[in-house]
């Protein structure tokens, strides 16, 4: 193999270049369509890319770049459905605007509550619209506890602090942490951070994913690319609803929802669409590297929640420090990001019945909870259910719409494909577990 001192190289030249274009080349950032673009791709990629090949060739070994290319195709899919509602459905919900929609607050948090204050119930579409916000504020809660396990566990890893009790602890004060300071201040002065971290993170996964290229690029050279015998256990269904339970590695898609105020409909059907082929060609080739290295390790060391931290360094030593800086970094603005939308809806859901300085308490208080009553296991497959069961009512919304707007025709195809969309989400909510 090449000299130790290449793949680091290599790694960080990569990393430097990357972070510096996102984060300081001015026609980039203040591109309307690129902000567009890089909300959802944060979102799909955050989290997922993380802990998504450790759990996937731990349960489904050599096959584990199909089961993404499917994760990633249902995705597509639903993403299909959500573009229809946004191009359709917002002109048949949207009846009135919100009497305050301009206010100094996190961007998320307007969003959501500008969309969720627009709803004037009238119609079947309009009820389930109603609905399905209701199943997304749910949802978001349950993400906010899942990203701040993940940031708990990559941040006391390297001080070898196993305990559930200590990581729990840990996000319990992060989270009344925000919930102080969003119910005192709003959480609009994070938006800044969020901007660099994103920045960061996805240099991280560019570093990561080059290195990967060289280190296959280098076994093949000297002919020790190998793969060995990874086989499937028996009970197929049980493999099936572990990937069920898997489907919150390729959500976030669904953001470009609620970025209405920023952005036209046009841009963010087009940018939407961009993020998801993005961030599906990153994952395939990130999943079908890791082949290699996954191939050559065994138990913990494989499908540990924190797997990718020991497995990268086989790429680059460097590459294990940067992962944690960044995933700890990465899994706070997410969680930031989701608990002011989270809250937004919230506010606009409990309307008259709590004040709305009190929206982040609430989202805190029930997020809490979760981290206490499951672990980071449970909570990827609950927070994979909790979306699904969103993406079911849109898929349902979707009919609706299609039935009800003068705009378009009714389509045999597309009526059999969200109802199809509809079932599999359906049954993802039913039947998904954890992967551990």
């Amino acid at each position: 193999m090449p000299t130790f001192p290449i793949p680091s190289i290599i790694v960080v030249v990569t990393a430097l270049s990357v972070g510096s274009l996102l984060l300081f080349y001015r026609p980039l950032t203040d591109s309307s369509a690129w902000r567009a673009t890089v909300t959802p791709l944060a979102s799909i990629m955050g989290s997922g890319f993380l802990v998504c090949a450790p759990l996937l060739y731990a349960n489904v070994g050599n096959y584990a770049v199909f089961a993404m290319a499917g994760l990633l195709a249902l995705a597509y899919a639903v993403g299909s459905v959500v573009r229809f509602n946004i191009r359709y459905g917002e002109d048949i919900f949207e009846k009135h605007a919100p009497e305050d929609s301009c206010r100094d607050e996190h961007k998320a948090h307007v969003g959501h509550w500008n969309a969720a204050c627009r709803v004037k119930v009238d119609e079947a579409a309009d009820v389930l619209e109603k609905i399905s916000h209701y199943a997304l504020a749910g949802a978001y809660c349950v993400s906010v506890s899942y990203y701040l396990q993940l940031l708990a566990s990559f941040a006391l890893q390297p001080l070898s602090l196993t305990s559930a009790w200590i990581g729990k602890t840990l996000v319990t004060l992060i989270l009344a942490g925000i919930g102080i300071i969003g119910t005192s201040r709003g959480l609009k002065g994070i938006e800044k951070v969020e901007r660099i971290v994103v920045g960061f993170n996805l240099a991280m996964i560019a570093a990561l994913v080059t290195g990967l290229v060289y280190h296959n690029a280098a076994h093949l050279t000297e002919g020790t690319w190998q793969l060995g015998q990874m086989p499937l256990p028996k009970d197929k269904f049980h493999i099936l609803r572990i990937l069920m339970g898997l489907l919150i590695v390729v959500q976030g898609f669904e953001t470009s929802r609620f970025l209405g105020a920023e952005h036209s409909k046009e841009e963010r059907i087009r940018t939407m669409r961009q993020a998801q082929l993005i961030s599906a060609g990153i994952y395939l080739v990130f999943i079908a590297m890791m082949a290699v290295i996954m191939n050559g390790v065994s138990g913990a060391a494989q499908d540990g929640i924190t797997a990718i931290v020991t497995l990268s360094g086989a790429v680059a030593p460097i590459l294990p420090a940067l992962i944690t800086i960044t995933a700890i970094g990465s899994q706070f603005s997410a969680a930031t990001a989701d608990d002011a939308g989270c809250s937004g809806l919230m506010e606009a859901i409990m309307t008259k019945r709590v004040p709305a300085k009190y929206a982040y308490l609430l989202v805190s208080s029930l997020a809490i909870a979760l981290t206490w009553l499951t672990d980071v296991y449970q909570i990827i497959s609950y927070a994979s259910r909790a979306f699904a069961l969103f993406y079911a009512l849109q898929c349902v919304v979707a009919l609706l719409v299609m039935r009800s707007s003068r705009a378009v025709e009714f389509s045999r195809r597309k009526a059999v494909m969200f109802g199809s969309l509809a079932a599999v989400c359906a049954l993802v909510t039913l039947f998904g577990i954890p992967a551990g």
